[in-house]
């Protein structure tokens, strides 16, 4: 019988504990412009924090030194250098994948395409329909926005539906323009203190969650169910691969 492939390596974490046991030195130029081209401190720290995390997932999938590996993007459309899907140089088989909100970051790393994505929720008692997060109904199909709107938390249920479609997107199996016709099977009607919900799309497995510590809604694709892991307490050694 052949074995079903084992899922990424995921890492969820508040970007301050990130920033505590990773070296941020192993940050590239390129990386460390665009770090201080942020205006709010906050998404400094978090975008900081994204790339140092998906390093450490690369790193233990691929049993090497964080010091040794170079985060790269490049858009397929524009060329630029400066956004597009993540990769590490040099390591071709490996797929990574990041995401950052404020205060939280969602890492992975896989030897199959894996996507995640992570967001907060709005404001203290902001509807679904109040900003700063609207409710994009653009981007749910008819059956979703019933479940949106007919949830106990309808904001948090829409943050759960969203990450599910980003993180599809990240994994190159949908677009933006797609994000209207398509559901995640089964979908169901997430809420605030539900557990992970796990779905199919395709040959993907599909997990999301709301991460009730960090105040989060985290989203998963990859080929196999996500392999949970954590940071260490103490610093890691830049020079010696990680044990995630």
């Amino acid at each position: 019988m052949e074995r079903a492939p084992q899922g990424p390596l995921v890492v969820v974490a508040r970007a301050r504990a990130v920033l505590d046991v990773l070296d941020g030195g192993v940050l590239t130029a390129r990386e460390r412009r665009r770090r201080d081209a942020l205006h709010h401190p906050a998404d400094r720290e978090s975008y900081a924090a994204a790339h140092l995390l998906v390093r450490y997932c690369a790193a233990a999938v691929a049993g090497r030194a964080l010091a040794t590996l170079e985060l790269v993007q490049r858009c397929p459309e524009c060329g630029s250098g400066d956004h597009g899907r993540p990769s590490v140089a040099g390591l071709p088989g490996l797929h990574v994948s990041l995401a950052h909100t404020r205060g939280a970051v969602v890492a992975a790393a896989d030897r199959h395409p894996v996507g995640v994505d992570v967001e907060g929720p709005p404001a203290r008692g902001a509807g679904p329909t109040v900003s700063p997060h609207p409710l994009p109904t653009y981007t749910l199909t008819p059956a979703e926005i019933r479940r949106v709107r007919s949830a106990e938390d309808p904001a948090t249920a829409f943050l759960r539906s969203w990450v599910r479609k980003e993180c599809l997107v990240k994994v190159g199996a949908a677009t933006l323009d797609d994000l209207s016709r398509i559901e995640v099977d089964p979908c169901p009607g997430p809420s605030p203190g539900d557990g992970p919900a796990i779905g199919r799309f395709g040959a993907l497995h599909v997990v999301d969650w709301f991460d009730d510590v960090l105040g989060v809604a985290v989203g998963v694709a990859g080929t196999g169910p996500p392999r949970p892991g954590a940071l260490p307490a103490a610093p890691v050694d830049r020079a010696r691969p990680p044990h995630a």
